[in-house]
């Protein structure tokens, strides 16, 4: 007997890896084993079945990044896996994702956009202040505006449509472009700490590889 929650990762699976678009209910129906007939027993509407992978998506986002993040941690090491945790996750989601999703249901797709904006800012700006009153960063850094011009560079932009575009190589070269804008944000004695932590910060996003793959595997 199929339950709610496989319907909903199976369906976040498909539209995570081809797009929304391309995945039909149809084809969510004959991946899942069963018919469309059985699958609409358990959802009212395709909008209802995008709601619930939404929602089961940025909640599973959040528990990967809490258990990666951990209070004792340098300020700089919370950075790292911070921002390499968002590459990671965004690179195993097909480009066309959010495209699709702003075409098929606006307020959807605003969700999503208010969850980066908002929510995930809500995490990384107390570490950034921790690291202002250690006297790491400088104090009159606007967190805010540094912390989306950071997520913004994950975003790809014009790059993805690129034909020179290599999802893996551009993933940890913007990773390494959001370490070196740290390092501008820094204090004298910031920017001594994180030179030191250079090399080893640069090895977390093949850290944060490792956390991923083990959770899906939990998953799975």
């Amino acid at each position: 007997m199929i339950d709610d929650r496989t319907i909903v990762e199976k369906t976040y699976l498909l539209y995570t890896k081809y797009g929304i678009k391309s995945v039909s209910v149809d084809e969510i129906a004959a991946m899942l084993g069963i018919s469309k007939k059985t699958l609409y027993l358990h959802i009212r509407s395709r909008d209802e079945l995008l709601q619930l992978v939404i929602d089961y998506s940025l909640t599973q986002f959040m528990s990967g990044l809490h258990k990666l993040l951990k209070p004792e941690q340098h300020v700089f090491r919370k950075l790292g896996l911070f921002y390499s945790y968002i590459i990671k996750i965004n690179r195993k989601v097909n480009p066309s994702f959010l495209p699709d999703l702003k075409k098929v249901n606006v307020m959807h797709f605003r969700t999503i956009q208010e969850f980066r904006n908002d929510k995930l800012f809500n995490i990384v700006r107390p570490i950034v202040e921790e690291g202002i009153r250690q006297e790491l960063f400088r104090p009159d850094l606007d967190i805010k505006l540094a912390y989306l011009h950071q997520i913004s560079k994950i975003d790809g932009g014009i790059l993805k449509g690129s034909p020179e575009y290599n999802q893996a190589l551009f993933s940890d070269s913007i990773y390494k472009l959001i370490i070196n804008d740290l390092i501008g944000m820094t204090s004298l004695k910031g920017h001594q700490v994180i030179e030191r932590q250079y090399e080893e910060m640069l090895l977390l996003i093949k850290e944060c590889d490792q956390s991923i793959l083990q959770k899906t595997k939990q998953n799975n």
